[in-house]
């Protein structure tokens, strides 16, 4: 399935090599500039304001921060303690695990393909105009998800906790399981969702833009069935609501979406109220809205500039 036109964004190999400080009074801290490769970190690395590091096959003992402006990208690695992304900082992991939690704060995005982490956190703090680009493609997060910015798009992708999405521009999550609850709430530019499974309850709330859950379009594609094991409540939604094809284990329920819901092939287990009674079938594709970002588009971009960055860097001195 074609979402938002989203298109794979290539992982990137190279070697390298790091530079070591040791600050006083402090643990020992790697600050990487260049390429880096299959290496052991025993402690902590940071990528400097403004630098680009890539590591091939690194493992970090400590915590990882990506600083204001910094680029890091790595495949094939770990990292064994927290990682933070800061102001316009990227990350960039593929085939990486990642031992706890992703913290992005004012970034300008991440990355992240076949790729295991703890719970993900995206956010803005001094710099809410800023658009963060999250692209999550066969992913496991061991905790949640959570993301109050930016464009989110996940595929094929597993959650054990929740998932929420709150005044993003959109969520779009495809061909995942989400093991606790989902919601999706203030996204201007709507929201997909398509043949996933979501464990707990779900909502879509006070969404501006188009809201495609499960459905064949309007936004996309769908040809398979989207499960929801507790209950689905869309209530207040202004950007209109195509509902189709789903198993509804819980109930089904919602109100004050303008205009009214369309939808069919729903198969509701518990109760049907509100404007889901009698749901009139779904309106024609009307294509896909204006979008203001592409997160693999975007991604890519950055991620090309920070392997060119840190090549030009060269392999910085042990």
């Amino acid at each position: 399935m074609k979402a938002r036109s989203v298109l794979a964004v290539a992982a990137c190999v190279v070697g390298a090599t790091l530079g070591v400080v040791v600050p006083a009074s402090a643990g020992l801290t790697t600050f990487c500039e260049g390429d880096a490769g299959a290496v052991t970190v025993p402690g902590d690395l940071r990528v400097a304001a403004g630098k680009s590091c890539v590591l091939d096959g690194t493992i970090v003992t400590g915590t990882v921060t990506v600083e204001p402006d910094a680029n890091l990208v790595i495949t094939g690695g770990a990292f064994q303690r927290a990682v933070s992304v800061q102001d316009n900082g990227f990350l960039d992991a593929q085939g990486t695990t990642f031992g706890s939690t992703l913290t992005v704060t004012d970034g300008y995005g991440v990355f992240m393909g076949s790729t295991t982490s703890g719970s993900v956190k995206v956010s803005p703090d001094k710099h809410p105009e800023r658009p963060t680009y999250t692209y999550l493609n066969r992913v496991t997060v061991n905790g949640d998800y959570a993301s109050t910015v930016g464009a989110v798009y996940a595929d094929s992708s597993t959650f054990s906790g929740s998932f929420s999405g709150a005044n993003v521009a959109y969520v779009d999550l495809l061909n995942s399981v989400v093991n606790k609850d989902f919601s999706v709430s203030g996204a201007p530019q709507g929201s997909v969702f398509c043949a996933n499974e979501v464990y707990g309850n779900s909502s879509y709330s006070g969404n501006p833009g188009t809201l495609q859950i499960g459905a064949d379009g309007p936004i996309a594609g769908c040809g398979q069935a989207s499960f929801f094991f507790g209950n689905l409540d869309v209530s207040g939604n202004t950007g209109g609501v195509t509902l189709g094809n789903t198993i509804i284990r819980g109930n089904l329920a919602g109100t004050g979406n303008d205009p009214a819901p369309t939808g069919s092939n729903n198969r509701v287990r518990g109760t049907t109220s509100g404007q889901f009674v009698n749901l009139a079938p779904q309106a024609a594709a009307r294509g896909m809205a204006a979008q203001q970002q592409n997160p693999a588009d975007k991604l890519g971009e950055r991620k090309a500039q920070a392997v060119a960055a840190a090549q030009a860097a060269g392999p910085a001195a042990l």
